[in-house]
């Protein structure tokens, strides 16, 4: 009994193991980098930091949606969610490019969408404060 368990519980751990490795990443968080010849994806999208420099949106990993038209502009390159919103491409300590979408220090998300965008999220910059909840709308 006790050895079925363990073999049980054995494949039961190889297959969340084998899920887990099978799922890809498809976020960058502040602080994160995307080194040369690493991605993030989602489904057939791929969002990756070419070695060549460029960092490129690829569908079905052939056919490019976007660049950043970097290509042969540094060595080593990488590519980094910084905490103020902004997606940098660095060599060195060169910015070779850059998303231009800076909005100060906060959490910032870069996530790979499923319907093929790349969009970077933060936290909201203003409000009203003016939210309402469902049962009040509804009582009205």
């Amino acid at each position: 009994m006790a050895r079925t368990f363990n073999i049980l519980s054995s494949l039961l751990l190889l297959v969340i193991l084998s899920i887990n490795s099978a799922v890809s990443e498809d976020i960058l968080f502040s602080g994160d980098i995307l080194n040369s010849n690493e991605f993030i994806e989602n489904g057939p999208y791929r969002f990756i930091m070419q070695s060549d420099c460029n960092l490129v949106l690829y569908v079905n990993r052939n056919r490019v949606l976007w660049n950043s038209a970097t290509n042969g502009r540094g060595t080593s390159c990488r590519a980094t969610l910084q905490n103020n919103g902004n997606l940098v491409i660095l060599s060195g300590t060169d910015v070779v490019w850059s998303s231009e979408s800076a909005r100060g220090p906060n959490d910032y998300r870069l996530i790979m969408q499923g319907d093929g965008n790349v969009v970077i999220y933060g936290a909201a910059l203003w409000a009203t404060n003016t939210v309402q909840s469902r049962r009040r709308l509804l009582a009205v």
